[in-house]
């Protein structure tokens, strides 16, 4: 185990609440005496004239020195390094400054008359507007000024908008902004919308029709509580040629009813702000639909949904010919039930997938079921899968079984990632058995290492994790020989039971190891 020192910093810092038990001195205001004085300080006779001189000599060279010192200041002001970076690169690192933060703006105009030039004189610089809770009181006013401001400063340039509709007071005040908006939303590159309910996505609807030629990323949230009780419409129908990137929180599909040449991530999210046991329903058909007419895709992420089917789904025919997402390279599901997963990957072919990270709901106690229906036909549905990343799946005791099995039917991948497993420890068997060397007594059949071209064993949040069992799948691969790849990356995150004398045979072991605390 890690030693740590412990803190004693906390002892002896309490107060006495107990003041009546202190003893109280009563002091006359007559008995009060002035400030002593220092008896050799007093002198009756009048100073003398030569201490005089000193003392506005003194005064002189005070005042002398403050100059000189300010004189000093302004001349390394004036011969900073920074003085000499040319204009337009440091109009180019404001401008990433204030992507990163808003606040900075203003403080960049108040540094000199040089920076302050530099600012105005940069239209990019204008060009990220955001309501958020910063804006205090008075939200809505500041934030049109402000709006107004970077309209007009910006120009011509693309602009970011990014909205949380909850920092209005009424309805009325959203009208105002997209009026100001709506004759410069055709160079709005990034358009990011919170709102708390239908009426206000109307409000945004009607005057949004000229968004979408710059259109490069679109979010778009929904309150819960309110989404569901309207019949939801369509948003966004206008081209949008260069939109790649989608996020859709508690929104649903038919709000996005247009041609999406150039889409490559897309985000179908449940309330993130709020825990939340409930699901979001997708209509599988019009879910696959919006996919198939999608083939540049490259990342699909879903977060606590659900499939609803229909009787006309092509899963019911007797020979359904499944489709094919030709680009799809990074596939995540976070909280989607065992059977919706396993739905959508049987009904498909990935010829590209490298990467499939799942996050199970640790209350189900059958939750690799799907990866085991998956792996059955994985060399023809996932040719070039390579990575897979797990996360509150159960492997304890007989569950183990059906993992490891679904693992043989996996031989290319070359990652494993296993993370917070429900009972807070994976066990030291998996690790056995990517350590075990193939047995070959069976009838002269030659056997074959779990998992034969893992590279890279990461894990986290294991409370049993010692560095132990690492090491021994480590050694045991380094001396495989030909049939089994070595290991070459470990990550350790969040075990704190990591043993530092095996640390270090770990890292003798392989290439590469973080630990991250």
């Amino acid at each position: 185990m890690l030693s740590r020192v412990s803190s004693f910093d906390d002892l002896a810092t309490w107060e006495d609440s107990v003041s009546h038990a202190m003893p109280v001195i009563v002091v006359d205001p007559l008995e009060e005496s002035e400030d002593p004085v220092d008896p050799p300080s007093v002198d009756p006779r009048p100073p003398i004239q030569e201490v005089i001189e000193i003392e506005e000599n003194i005064h002189s060279l005070q005042s002398q020195l403050e100059a000189l010192q300010t004189r000093k200041l302004n001349l390394l002001a004036h011969n900073a390094l920074v003085t000499r970076i040319p204009p337009e690169l440091l109009s180019r690192i404001f401008e990433l400054g204030v992507y990163e933060s808003n606040d900075l703006l203003p403080i960049l105009s108040l540094v000199s008359h040089l920076w302050r030039s530099i600012v105005l004189s940069t239209p990019s610089i204008w060009s990220y507007i955001r309501l958020d809770n910063n804006l205090s009181y008075s939200r809505s006013t500041s934030f049109l000024r402000k709006l107004k401001v970077h309209l007009e400063r910006s120009q011509d340039c693309k602009f970011l908008l990014d909205i949380d509709c909850r920092y209005l007071d009424v309805s009325s005040e959203l009208s105002q902004i997209m009026t100001e908006l709506d004759p410069h939303l055709h160079r709005c590159f990034s358009f990011r919308m919170s709102v708390p309910d239908w009426q206000s996505m109307e409000t945004v609807r009607n005057m949004s029709q000229k968004l979408g030629p710059a259109l490069e990323d679109l979010y778009l949230r929904f309150d819960p509580s309110e989404s569901e009780e309207q019949v939801p419409f369509v948003l966004l129908s206008q081209p949008c040629p260069r939109l790649s990137s989608i996020t859709l929180e508690h929104a649903p599909l038919i709000c996005i009813r247009t041609e999406l040449p150039s889409l490559r991530c897309l985000y179908l999210i449940r309330e993130q702000r709020y825990a939340s046991s409930t699901r979001i329903g997708l209509s599988f058909k019009e879910f696959l639909d919006v996919i198939n007419s999608t083939p540049t895709l490259e990342e699909l992420r879903i977060q606590s949904a659900l499939f609803l089917l229909e009787g006309s789904d092509f899963v019911f025919r007797s020979s359904p010919i499944p489709p094919i997402f030709p680009n799809l390279k990074l596939l995540s599901f976070h909280y989607v039930e065992s059977n919706n997963l396993a739905l959508f990957l049987e009904s498909g072919h990935f010829p590209a997938l490298r990467r499939l990270s799942v996050q199970m709901d640790s209350s189900n106690d059958e939750n690799t079921q799907w990866l085991v229906r998956m792996s059955i036909d994985s060399a023809t549905r996932f040719p070039v899968l390579s990575q897979l990343d797990l996360r509150s799946c159960n492997l304890d005791g007989v569950g183990l079984v059906p993992f490891v099995r679904a693992l043989h039917q996996l031989p290319h991948l070359t990652a494993l990632g296993l993370s917070s497993p429900p009972s807070g420890a994976l066990g030291s068997r998996l690790f056995e058995v990517l350590a075990s060397a193939p047995d070959a007594s069976d009838g002269g059949v030659t056997g074959q290492w779990l998992l034969p071209r893992l590279q890279a064993l990461c894990v986290q949040n294991c409370r049993d994790v010692s560095g132990h069992e690492l090491l021994q799948v480590a050694w045991a691969r380094n001396a495989g020989g030909a049939a089994v790849s070595p290991i070459r990356y470990v990550k350790i995150a969040q075990c704190y039971g990591l043993d530092p004398d095996t640390h270090e045979q770990l890292c003798r072991a392989v290439t590469t190891v973080r630990v991250v605390r």
